[in-house]
């Protein structure tokens, strides 16, 4: 019965957010021209969605982990994720220009805090509900669902930048959706495979090994953390060679190299 429940909600948020996302572009409220723009764009988020799939689907067979698990999480992170994400980071904007916090805040800070705040629980979410009605058997399934799920809404986030995006015309619509392409390297398929992982770490070890369970919150944490570092000022910093940026996106393959290595691979299959 409880499981019914669960699928009910799954299901029930995920109709709410097909809706949510698809409304844009069925409501003939672009273009002609603009759908064109739209399909080209989403043949290029191809460039990295299709090898993150046969990613997945290898890791899924080698870790023995449930692709249903997985794909439901990826449905979870699309249209449970997405929507939910939303409203909150709307209502966190509210709620910070209601403290009057200043222009300055609002435009370089808030766009740091807001987002971990709010995008990571609406991803762990998807994830958990996913887990709950399809569970998994270690670590390295967990990992992958919460991959799938942070893959899910960022293809989700990436669809919504590109409706936002077809206003200001063509190129900047083309070259926005390069940059994010470019960015997916380590977005959010990191952050909630961290933070899922680090989180069921803590939760599984922290009577039997007080340590490994203090790394997995580490972990966790370190994920909200790089969030923030990824849409802080310091990421707009120019400077004469690019150095911000590929700064940061290294730090986070760094730090997902070492949670896996110093927590997962442990973890036998």
């Amino acid at each position: 019965m409880k499981k019914h429940i669960l699928l009910f909600i799954f299901l029930f948020l995920a109709a709410i957010g097909i809706e949510y996302e698809l409304s844009p572009y069925t409501q003939g409220a672009i273009t002609g021209s603009q759908y064109g723009h739209v399909g080209l764009c989403l043949a290029l988020m191809l460039i990295y969605i299709i090898p993150a799939g046969l990613i997945l689907t290898r890791l899924a067979k080698k870790w023995q982990t449930p692709l249903a698990t997985m794909g439901l999480a990826l449905i979870g992170g699309m249209f449970i994720s997405g929507w939910l994400a939303s409203h909150g980071n709307q209502f966190a904007q509210e709620f910070f220009q209601h403290l009057g916090l200043g222009k300055t805040f609002m435009d370089h800070w808030e766009p740091a805090i807001s987002p971990p705040l709010v995008e990571e629980p609406a991803k762990l979410l998807a994830a958990g509900l996913a887990l709950c009605l399809l569970p998994v058997k270690n670590l390295k399934s967990i990992l992958l669902v919460g991959i799938s799920s942070g893959l899910g809404f960022q293809i989700s986030e990436d669809l919504s930048y590109i409706h936002s995006d077809l206003k200001e015309g063509f190129v900047f619509t083309i070259s926005d959706t390069l940059y994010r392409i470019t960015g997916s390297i380590s977005s959010h398929w990191l952050y909630t495979g961290l933070a899922l992982t680090g989180l069921a770490v803590y939760w599984l070890y922290q009577k039997k090994e007080p340590k490994k369970a203090k790394l997995g919150l580490f972990y966790f944490l370190a994920a909200f953390l790089l969030h923030f570092l990824w849409n802080s000022p310091f990421t707009a910093i120019h400077t004469p060679f690019p150095l911000t940026t590929p700064f940061a996106a290294a730090l986070h393959l760094f730090v997902f190299y070492l949670f896996y290595q110093q927590v997962v691979k442990k973890e036998g299959v």
